[in-house]
Formats: structure tokens, C-alpha cells, sequence
């Protein structure tokens, strides 16, 4: 199998680009949890969330949205252990 194959063409990169990020805000989330960082039921939320983000990609059915103009809003309070926003 190539990478046509698996991925469509204009997305390709950038769903596999996507798929490393959650896989690494996994592993940062796995240690923090290890280290005594996290409860276990905020991991076991963050790990869902990341796997409804991986299904989202795959399926290709998402845009990107640029947080940059909302830096100033951000609040440790809206983002989870894995780095993901919540409204």
C-alpha cells in the first residue's frame, strides 16, 4: 500500500501531521499520569477526546481554525492535560 492509497491527497500530510501531534499530547499525558500529574479520570477523558479528534480526522470532515487571534482569551482552565481546547 502507498500513501495515495491510504490517504487522499490534498489532506494526506496534514492528517497524518495531525495523528503525530495527538500521539505525542498521548505519551505527555501517559507520563504526566505516571508522575502523579493527572488523575486517572482526567486522563481516561483526555485519551477519548483525543481518539473523537483521530476519528474526526481520519474521516477528513474538519477545518482547521487559527487560535492565534484568541491568545489573549486563552485560560489554563479551558484546555485539558493532553493541550486540547474546550468551549
Amino acid at each position: 500500500m502507498t500513501d495515495e492509497t491510504t490517504f487522499p491527497d490534498d489532506k494526506g500530510a496534514e492528517q497524518e501531521q495531525l495523528a503525530r501531534e495527538i500521539g505525542e499530547e498521548l505519551t505527555d499525558a501517559f507520563v504526566a499520569y505516571v508522575r502523579g500529574d493527572v488523575a486517572f479520570e482526567d486522563l481516561t477523558f483526555g485519551v477519548f477526546d483525543a481518539l473523537s479528534d483521530l476519528h474526526v480526522i481520519a474521516s477528513g470532515d474538519y477545518v482547521l481554525e487559527d487560535d492565534s487571534d484568541d491568545e489573549e482569551d486563552t485560560d489554563d482552565d479551558t484546555e485539558d492535560h493532553t493541550g486540547h481546547a474546550h468551549a
